[in-house]
C-alpha cells in the first residue's frame, strides 16, 4: 500500500455534522439582500455523530488504487478547556479500520447571529492545519537523505473553509482566502550538503455550490471547497498539493474528499519528489 501523506491532517476534511443548511434561502423577503437565492449555511457540531467512509490511495493520474481500499470511521466529542484562544471546539476522532490506528484533530466553527435572530457560519477552523501540512512536507523531504530540518511557526487556528465575508454576505464561487501568515512560510533545508530553500503558501477557495454527488445510493447536494498548499523550491519550481472536499446538508457531513497526487523534480540535486493522492467517499452515517 502506498504511504499516505498528510495523515492525520487529511482527515480534517472528513468533518461530520459540520454543514447544516436551512430549508430556505437567506431573507427571501428582502429583494436587496445580497444573500437572496442562497441557502443559509449554519454549521453545527454534535457530540456522538458517527460516519463511515471508503478510502483509497490515488495513483499519479488520480485514479483509485483498488488494493489500497480501507474503511475509515470518525466520531465527534466535545472539547474541554482552552485551545489557543477558543473553548468552543470539538475532538474529531478517526480510526483506520485496516490498521486500527487512531488520530485526533481539533475543529471549531465561527458562528454569527444576525440582528433578526438568524444564525450562520462564517468559517470552519482547524487547529494546526498549516503546521501539520508543513511537518508532513518536512518528513517527506527527510526521506531524501541527510537533511537539515528547518523551524516553522507554531500551531494556531486556521480557516479551512469559508462561506460568508466579514459583513455576512454569502461568498461567490471563486472566492479565496489566505491560510497561515501573509507571504507564507520560508524553510531552509540542506540535503546531503546542498542548500534547498522552500517557501510555502496555503490558499482556501469556495469552488462550487449545489454540486450533485452520489453517496450510499443517494444523490446529495453538496458545496465544494478546496485548499491548495503551494511549495516553491529554490524560487524556480512549484509543487501544488490540492485538497478538494464536498459538504452536504442531508446528511450534514462531508460526502467526498480528494487530495490530488503531486510530483516534481527538485532542481540542482535532480531528485524526484512525489506526494501520493487520496480519496474518501461517504458510505454510511448514524
Amino acid at each position: 500500500m502506498m504511504k499516505r501523506w498528510l495523515v492525520p491532517l487529511l482527515m480534517v476534511a472528513a468533518i461530520p455534522s459540520l454543514v447544516f443548511v436551512t430549508g430556505c434561502s437567506d431573507d427571501d423577503d428582502n429583494p436587496t439582500d445580497p444573500n437572496k437565492g442562497y441557502e443559509q449555511v449554519y454549521i453545527r457540531l454534535h457530540a456522538g455523530d458517527q460516519f463511515t467512509y471508503d478510502m483509497w490511495d490515488l495513483d499519479e493520474n488520480n485514479q483509485k488504487i483498488a488494493s489500497s481500499k480501507v474503511k475509515y470511521e470518525i466520531e465527534f466529542n466535545k472539547g474541554v478547556g482552552l485551545v489557543g484562544v477558543y473553548q468552543d471546539w470539538f475532538y474529531r476522532i478517526g480510526v483506520n479500520r485496516d490498521t486500527n490506528v487512531r488520530d485526533t484533530l481539533f475543529i471549531r466553527t465561527e458562528n454569527i447571529t444576525r440582528g433578526d435572530g438568524s444564525s450562520y457560519t462564517e468559517s470552519i477552523m482547524a487547529y494546526g492545519f498549516m503546521y501539520e501540512t508543513l511537518q508532513q512536507f518536512i518528513a517527506t523531504v527527510m526521506n531524501l537523505g541527510d537533511v537539515g530540518v528547518p523551524t516553522i511557526p507554531a500551531q494556531q487556528w486556521d480557516i479551512i473553509a469559508r462561506y460568508y465575508d466579514d459583513e455576512g454576505n454569502a461568498l461567490e464561487p471563486g472566492a479565496t482566502w489566505t491560510i497561515g501568515p501573509e507571504g507564507g512560510v520560508s524553510m531552509n533545508f540542506t540535503i546531503n550538503g546542498t542548500p534547498l530553500s522552500v517557501s510555502a503558501e496555503m490558499t482556501g477557495k469556495l469552488e462550487a455550490r449545489e454540486e450533485k454527488v452520489m453517496a450510499n445510493g443517494q444523490e446529495l447536494t453538496t458545496w465544494k471547497s478546496s485548499v491548495t498548499a503551494t511549495f516553491n523550491l529554490l524560487g524556480s519550481v512549484n509543487l501544488d498539493v490540492k485538497l478538494n472536499f464536498w459538504f452536504s446538508s442531508d446528511p450534514s457531513t462531508q460526502v467526498k474528499f480528494v487530495m490530488e497526487s503531486a510530483n516534481t523534480t527538485i532542481p540542482i540535486i535532480n531528485l524526484p519528489f512525489n506526494i501520493p493522492g487520496q480519496t474518501q467517499e461517504l458510505v454510511s452515517w448514524i
